[in-house]
């Protein structure tokens, strides 16, 4: 199953566009440079079949986050946004609930799945696979709880 998902990671990966822009840089000596970051007097490379650079008016590449919103870009009313984050605040919280219900029901049979059945013991494999399997669920519901309580934080 791991495999599998692995494999669908890497396709999905690989599969994703390129989208890196190259340069042609000369240096005062004639040394010639391509690369993928920006110098000041160094000339992008036109390849076949890459997108065409978002502002053409522009010397230098700038990342999506260090653009500004166009003037037309929707703005949302700060009672708007108000809502909507108290909205997500209480998705968040009932997820919590049910994260911190569901990693208690999960101690609860880790504490159960430990005790020993008539003739076993601590050392047999389908002892410790079944101790494993529990533990490893109740450590899921812990690491849930903490990343819901971190985006709780993350609120305004």
């Amino acid at each position: 199953m791991q495999i599998a998902r692995l494999s669908l990671l890497l396709c999905l990966i690989f599969a994703a566009p390129v989208q890196a822009e190259i340069y042609k840089y000369v240096d005062e000596s004639g040394q010639v440079t391509f690369t993928d970051v920006y110098r000041k007097g160094a000339k992008r490379i036109e390849l076949p079949g890459a997108p065409a650079p978002l502002s053409s008016g522009s010397k230098a590449p700038r990342r999506a986050s260090y653009n500004p919103s166009p003037a037309d870009f929707p703005r949302i009313d700060a009672g708007t946004q108000k809502r909507r984050d108290d909205i997500r605040r209480q998705v968040l919280q009932d997820e919590i609930a049910g994260e911190r219900r569901n990693a208690n029901e999960a101690r609860r049979q880790l504490a159960l799945g430990e005790r020993l059945q008539p003739g076993e013991r601590a050392s047999d494999a389908t002892y410790l696979n079944r101790v494993n399997k529990l533990r490893a669920t109740v450590q899921q519901h812990e690491q849930n709880v903490a990343s819901i309580q971190r985006e709780l934080a993350n609120l305004k």
